[in-house]
C-alpha cells in the first residue's frame, strides 16, 4: 500500500509539470515582453540564447552518453548522465522563460526554402518539447524507481525524442540567432 501512494504522487507530480510547462510557454506569447528595459540590459539578456543553445547541447551529449552507457552495462553512470540532461533541460526552460518574458519574439527572416525548412523543424521541436516532458519524467522515475521493465519500453521513446528536441533547439538557435537584435 506504502508503495502505491509514492507512485501516485510522482505521476500527479509529471501530469501537472506536463500541463503547465507547456501553458506557461504559450503564455509566453500571450504576455507583452518586460517595458523599459536599456539597450545595455537588452544586449546583456541577448546571452541567453546562446546559454540555451549550450544547455541543449550539452543535454544532447549527456543523452548520447548516457544511451552509449546502457548498452555497455553501466548502470550508474547511465543514471548519473540522465540526471545531469535532465537538470540541463530544467535549467534551459528557466533561461527560455526569462529571455521571453523580457524580450519580443524574434522574426526569422529567411525566404524561401530556408524559411519552410526553418518553420518544419521549429514546428517539430515545439510539439515534440511538449510531448518529452512526460516522457523525459516517466521514463527518469520509473528508472530510479526499479521498474526497469516499463523504464526500458518508454525509454525506447523517449530517448530518441529527447535528442532530437536537444538537437533541434539548437539548430533553431543557429537558424534564428541571425536575426537578433544583438
Amino acid at each position: 500500500m506504502t508503495q502505491a501512494l509514492p507512485q501516485r504522487a510522482v505521476q500527479r507530480f509529471v501530469w501537472i509539470l506536463s500541463i503547465a510547462v507547456p501553458l506557461i510557454v504559450t503564455g509566453l506569447y500571450l504576455i507583452p515582453p518586460a517595458e523599459g528595459l536599456s539597450e545595455e540590459t537588452l544586449r546583456q539578456v541577448y546571452w541567453l540564447p546562446r546559454l540555451n543553445a549550450l544547455l541543449n547541447a550539452t543535454a544532447f551529449c549527456c543523452l548520447a552518453a548516457s544511451l552509449m552507457a546502457i548498452r555497455r552495462g553501466k548502470v550508474a553512470r547511465h543514471k548519473a548522465l540522465n540526471t545531469a540532461a535532465l537538470a540541463l533541460s530544467a535549467l534551459f526552460l528557466v533561461s527560455y522563460v526569462a529571455f521571453h518574458l523580457l524580450t519580443e519574439s524574434t522574426k526569422f527572416g529567411g525566404e524561401g526554402a530556408i524559411r519552410t525548412v526553418y518553420f518544419v523543424i521549429l514546428v517539430s521541436h515545439i510539439l515534440l518539447s511538449a510531448a518529452i516532458v512526460p516522457l523525459a519524467l516517466f521514463s527518469y522515475a520509473r528508472g530510479l524507481a526499479g521498474d526497469i521493465q516499463r523504464h526500458r519500453r518508454i525509454a525506447k521513446i523517449t530517448m530518441p525524442l529527447w535528442l532530437y528536441v536537444t538537437a533541434t533547439g539548437v539548430v533553431v538557435f543557429w537558424m534564428i540567432s541571425p536575426y537578433y537584435p544583438y
